[in-house]
């Protein structure tokens, strides 16, 4: 793909897996419905309360949880759940996210990406962590990222490798996939690119976003010392054959070298000891801003941050510090 291109049209649609991974399926649905009612094991249907919630089905998470309001041991539970559904609904209301025409693309896409335009001259590149989510579906997600006014390319990475074996359908390998976003941009006609991700999508967004010279990148509790330690780095080859150095897979030598340094925001709860590690590793450098979220122990900031309204300023003004963008066409 070459800049300024136009884009595919496959590309505007989610792919069939994108898809498969972003809704629950009938079956699972029909598991759900099976079980809600109050002979069923309580346990199990607060389990499938957690997963209609990360899959932004708002109506169906009351409707079971309906069924556990006089469970007495689960009550703290249930009621915590409760809250945080009443802050989801009012978020989704009048915000519900259709796809476009003619729905995913065939069974046979395996494609790992989906461009939203907005005709917007700010790209938003979204990388999803290992549970192909972005916190929450990147259906329900949609519905606050749409209200920044700006393109967004979702990324997928199915070979679970960090973002290190590239995106299916763009390329195998990172520097080939860096150049096909940001022909990708392009063809978008960006004047400025923003990254966002959480957990190993933070790692993807940090890394590739340095790589794209893009304005600015906000990284949830991204998974940064993991990705350094011998044992990841080792599955990673054993999974895709590409074999990495310590020195390949650490962000503060990447950053700390760079050229033009984006401006960099990490989110990350304090009570999480192993995101506190991973965003202090990249403390001091110039460009790096921390949001710390104060007793917060959970690894799924996005979530967090939805759920107690501060999402959407927080990228806002996240936004607004990246700056104007780059003048003329980007980087090659």
């Amino acid at each position: 793909m070459s800049p300024h291109q136009p884009l595919n049209p496959s590309a505007l649609r989610p792919s069939r897996r994108i898809d498969d991974c972003s809704r629950l399926d009938d079956s699972y649905l029909a598991y759900a419905r099976s079980i809600a009612h109050e002979a069923s094991d309580p346990r199990r249907r607060l389990d499938v309360c957690r997963r209609l919630i990360h899959s932004g089905l708002i109506g169906e998470t009351i409707s079971m949880l309906a069924t556990l309001v006089n469970v007495p041991q689960l009550r703290p539970e249930v009621s915590e759940m409760m809250a945080q559904v009443r802050e989801l609904r009012q978020l989704r209301a009048g915000n519900g996210v259709a796809l476009p025409d003619g729905g995913a693309e065939g069974a046979s896409d395996d494609r790992g990406y989906w461009v939203v335009p907005a005709q917007s001259d700010t790209t938003l590149i979204a990388f999803t962590g290992r549970a192909q989510r972005l916190g929450l579906s990147i259906y329900f997600m949609h519905s606050l990222l749409s209200r920044l006014n700006a393109n967004v390319i979702y990324l997928f990475d199915w070979a679970n490798s960090f973002y290190f074996a590239g995106v299916s359908g763009l390329s195998r390998d990172t520097e080939t996939t860096v150049a096909q976003l940001r022909a990708l941009c392009a063809g978008l006609h960006s004047r400025r690119v923003l990254c966002i991700g959480q957990s190993a999508g933070g790692y993807g967004a940090l890394r590739y976003g340095a790589k794209l010279n893009a304005d600015g990148i906000i990284a949830f509790s991204p998974l940064i010392l993991p990705v350094m330690a011998s044992r990841t780095r080792a599955r990673i080859e054993a999974e895709t054959g590409l074999p990495l150095t310590e020195e390949e897979t650490d962000l503060r030598r990447l950053l700390a070298n760079h050229s033009r340094p984006p401006h960099i925001e990490i989110v990350y709860g304090t009570d999480n000891a192993a995101d506190v590690a991973s965003a202090r590793h990249l403390a001091g450098l110039p460009t790096v801003v921390e949001r710390p979220l104060q007793g917060v122990s959970s690894h799924g900031t996005i979530q967090e941050t939805v759920i107690g309204k501060t999402f959407g300023p927080l990228l806002h003004a996240f936004s607004t510090a990246a700056g104007p963008g780059l003048v003329g066409p980007l980087p090659r």
